[in-house]
């Protein structure tokens, strides 16, 4: 499970600094396990410590921990390299840590039979603070607590098993041992190894704070030239606009009539605002039926449906987005806030198209292109020469199941400047509050 913040941009950041962060953790076991071999080794051939009890019992508690940490970071690694991780697993593994020095200090108890009271004198006591400390590399809180109250509670149990007093025994013979070079390197090691860890830890936290800054400044200057759904998708690993991509569009040429004579007439002060107003009106349908606006031209605009990823229904959003339009428009005339009556004219067709980013960093720009956007802008002005508010091309119907609807009139098969093949065109004749205005 990811988490959910709420940020896009976060949640991203954070599900990535998780899986490197169980990657540092394996490390770190290994590190450990090694650690704790290599003691084991030189205990029996340089220094001349006891490996065994009197009673001749080998080290388990150094077994314990290396066998555990072992088969834990390898089966983390595999996980993690295959792509299998996902970071709801990092309760499994600091469970599985917990696990394992949990036994090695019930072991350690056991073999040096110290009393509860001297619970922290075993070696393997000391190895809890490193895997408390392994769990902040997770980022998530509730682990860390979860797991150091059940250690808490787990050394509590074990000091109860082993017998405690209000005052302390007389130290047991054998308890001279923990004192020996073997157990004082050991917990240094630990000390070293919880350094470590912790350091890593605010590094992390560091760089993926400045990492967030970043992105979350680079998002910020992408706003001023993208639209919101594309800086979304650009700012995802791998984002394929980078190189861009080709899928089934629903492409709407919209235009105003007449927008020449109707700003000419206008103070200068006054054309910035009514050009302001029509394309509110424009986008308000565009994001209510999930379209994208690719451009704005002056009194025009290209509105895709389909890119950057197409949806099964985006043609019949595309032919509702069209007639909401002309729709308002309408209503916008008849309230009287026009400047003067407006008479918005639309192309529709449907097609395979290209959209990408290109440009550089000072200037990008989404652009989409292909034979169904040249379709679409010369349908568009030949709704102006026809004098119709919305002209739709055959496939454009087709796309979104309203060829037998009754709604569209033809107007015949064209031939379109630029373009060999005849494209059969219609004219929406639906409910009159959408007719010339």
């Amino acid at each position: 499970m990811i988490l959910d913040t709420g940020d896009d941009i976060a949640d991203r950041l954070i599900y990535q600094a998780e899986i490197r962060a169980e990657q540092a953790v394996a490390v770190l076991r290994l590190v450990v396990a090694v650690m704790l071999l290599l003691l084991i080794i030189t205990s029996s051939t340089i220094v001349p410590i006891r490996l065994a009890d009197p009673g001749g019992r080998p080290h388990v508690t150094s077994i314990i921990a290396i066998v555990g940490f072992t088969v834990t970071s390898a089966a983390a690694l595999a996980l993690i390299t295959s792509g299998l991780y996902r970071p709801s697993l990092g309760w499994l593994f600091a469970l599985l840590d917990l696990g394992v020095a949990v036994a090695s200090l019930a072991e350690g108890v056991l073999r040096s039979e110290l009393p509860g009271n001297d619970l922290f004198l075993v070696t393997s006591a000391w190895a809890g603070p490193l895997i408390l400390a392994f769990n902040a590399l997770r980022y998530r809180p509730s682990i860390v607590a979860t797991a150091s109250v059940l250690y808490i509670a787990a050394g509590m149990a074990i000091a109860l098993w082993a017998g405690t007093t209000v005052y302390t025994p007389p130290p047991l013979p054998e308890a001279g041992r923990l004192a020996d070079l073997e157990p004082n390197v050991v917990r240094l090691g630990f000390i070293i190894l919880v350094g470590l860890c912790l350091t890593l830890v605010v590094y992390r936290g560091r760089r993926l704070l400045v990492q967030a800054l970043k992105e979350q400044r680079e998002r910020v200057m992408l706003t001023r030239f993208l639209p919101a759904q594309i800086v979304t998708e650009l700012t995802r690993p791998y984002s394929r606009l980078r190189h861009g991509t080709t899928s089934e569009c629903s492409v709407l040429f919209i235009d105003l009539r007449n927008s020449m004579g109707i700003t000419e007439r206008m103070p200068p002060e006054r054309v910035g605002d009514f050009l302001t107003q029509f394309r509110q009106r424009i986008t308000r349908p565009v994001e209510e039926y999930g379209g994208l606006i690719e451009k704005f031209a002056g009194d025009g605009a290209l509105v895709v449906f389909g890119a950057p990823e197409a949806r099964p229904d985006d043609g019949q959003r595309a032919l509702a987005c069209a007639k909401c339009l002309v729709r308002s428009i309408n209503e916008w005339n008849q309230c009287g806030d026009a400047a003067s009556p407006l008479s918005v004219v639309v192309g529709i067709h449907a097609g395979r198209c290209f959209s990408g980013v290109v440009g550089d960093e000072s200037r990008l720009e989404f652009t989409v292109v292909g034979d169904a956007v040249n379709v679409a802008a010369r349908l568009e002005a030949l709704a102006k020469q026809h004098e119709e508010p919305l002209i739709a091309s055959r496939e454009a119907l087709e796309c979104a199941g309203e060829i037998a609807t009754g709604e569209w009139h033809p107007l015949g098969a064209m031939r379109l400047r630029g373009r060999e093949a005849l494209v059969e065109i219609f004219a929406y004749r639906g409910p009159a509050e959408l007719g010339r205005t």
